[in-house]
């Protein structure tokens, strides 16, 4: 079995030699034709000076040889970069090109002249392939040193800044954290999408991470504050500003808005950084638990009215909870565990069951006429001596009508002084105002009217330059300036 396996081997090798031999023949009898002419000068030599025919065969097979590898190969160079096999070139003129473009994209790149420096060697070779040049050009550049590795930061996809190492830009980050980090700190992160990713920047680029740090904090909106004036209340003040009452507190969370005194300060607008730091803390703290209420029914109140029986007394608690601010401002809140202290105890409070009559009051004023303030509330000249002016003057038109700013019942409707003919109003939480220098009087004393009822004329009466209505607030028995209420 082995010998005829060995003896189809050596056929098949027979086979491949004669074909093979063949195609030499067959080439050469192609170069004799080609070559006829030299060829029979060589043969009329050879015929005068005979040798052995062997020398014949091989000078034979070197010429076909020659022939071939040259028809097969062309001359190029080996292209080495700083000992680096970087390819094959055509010519020294491809390299000498490749190098005028990537000094070309450099200098384009660093602002500035650039020369390549690397050691170039071009080893002539014979090949069947020449190097794409494009490719080897980037392959050149990369090694130029115009380019270096840095680090990236995006903020909502927004690329703001480098730094040289990825470490850098994290310590940044943990910088821009720092002022909103508490001992009751667990963690923070940002409100803003923020990526740090690698990039390719020209070497010459110089890092500057204090200006990055700027970019990051600075304020979109600057903080405003607003100081509290005679006669302003919480909920005005929030209104004024086009906000709830609720958005000022939540500005404010010290603030109770019930206790504001003149002279306090109130945030009414909040700085925003360009990037929001979020933090997540765990507290825990005491805190009042409000007093429960109890509502007793009774006919004695209209529909809507209060009025406290007997006061509880608020308990104490203590909590745990997880914390969550933004910019140093609270903005959710999960209480995990609560410990009574001290139990609060009920606030009985009566609730009114009797309808609201038209002419009860509710509580706020409205404009009696439509017009001017000619005189406002305070120290003023008249006539040539100072005084203290107790409510605002509105010009209007002579006989326009008055109406009452809140419901209530009449307790004064006369001539008085230099009111001249007079108003007044006492309202439900003892409140009053005043209507003045009327030129007629609608109403009588004792009369209950209702918020926008007409209760008199505007006149020239008492002591006046024309014709004018003198309006008052007062309250517990002392003028306030009415434009706070109105």
């Amino acid at each position: 079995m082995i010998g005829h396996r060995n003896d189809r081997q050596h056929g098949k090798v027979y086979t491949a030699l004669r074909r093979r031999g063949l195609k030499v023949l067959a080439l050469a009898e192609r170069l004799r034709v080609r070559l006829l002419p030299g060829w029979e000068r060589v043969s009329g030599a050879v015929a005068k000076h005979p040798v052995s025919p062997l020398f014949y065969a091989v000078l034979a097979v070197t010429v076909v040889g020659a022939m071939v590898i040259n028809g097969m190969y062309t001359p190029a160079y080996a292209l080495t970069v700083d000992g680096v096999e970087v390819g094959v070139v055509a010519s020294e003129d491809d390299v000498d090109t490749m190098v005028a473009h990537l000094e070309m994209r450099a200098s384009s790149l660093l602002g500035e002249e650039y020369s390549y420096g690397s050691d170039i060697e071009l080893t002539p070779i014979l090949t069947d392939e020449i190097s794409d040049m494009n490719q080897m050009e980037e392959l050149m550049f990369a090694s130029a040193g115009a380019l270096t590795e840095a680090y990236a930061i995006a903020v909502d996809g927004a690329e703001l800044g480098y730094a040289a190492t990825e470490a850098e830009l994290t310590a940044l980050l943990d910088r821009v954290a720092e002022p909103y980090l508490t001992d009751d700190t667990l963690s923070f992160d940002f409100v803003e999408d923020v990526v740090i990713y690698p990039v390719e920047l020209p070497s010459n680029t110089v890092f500057c991470l204090d200006d990055l740090y700027d970019t990051l904090t600075a304020c979109t909106v600057e903080e405003a504050r607003y100081e509290v004036q005679k006669g302003d209340t919480f909920n005005q003040i929030a209104y004024a500003l086009e906000m709830s009452p609720q958005d000022l507190s939540l500005l404010n969370p010290d603030v109770t808005p019930a206790k504001i005194w003149v002279g306090q300060e109130l945030i009414i607008q909040q700085a925003v950084p360009f990037l929001s730091v979020r933090t997540y803390t765990n507290e825990t703290y005491e805190s009042v638990l409000a007093s429960p209420i109890e509502y007793i029914e009774t006919p004695n109140l209209y529909v809507g009215n209060t009025s406290v029986k007997e006061q509880g007394k608020d308990g104490l608690a203590l909590l745990n909870a997880d914390v969550i601010y933004v910019n140093g401002f609270e903005v959710g809140r999960e209480v995990l565990e609560t410990h009574i202290i001290e139990e609060p105890s009920i606030t009985y409070v009566y609730t009114g069951t009797t309808p609201r009559p038209k002419t009860a009051s509710n509580g706020y004023y409205k404009w009696p006429v439509s017009g001017r303030v000619t005189s406002g509330y305070g120290w003023r000249t008249l006539f040539g001596s100072r005084d203290f002016h107790l409510g605002i003057d509105i010009g209007c038109a002579y006989g326009t009508t008055v109406k009452a700013s809140d419901g209530g019942k009449v307790t004064y409707a006369g001539w008085k002084g230099s009111y001249g003919k007079l108003v007044i109003i006492t309202h439900d939480d003892g409140s009053k105002t005043y209507y003045a220098h009327n030129s007629q009087i609608l109403v009588n004393v004792g009369d209950r009217v209702y918020q926008g009822q007409p209760i008199s004329k505007v006149g020239l009466t008492g002591t006046t330059t024309g014709p004018h209505l003198h309006f008052e607030i007062r309250i517990n028995g002392r003028t306030v300036n009415p434009l706070n209420y109105l």
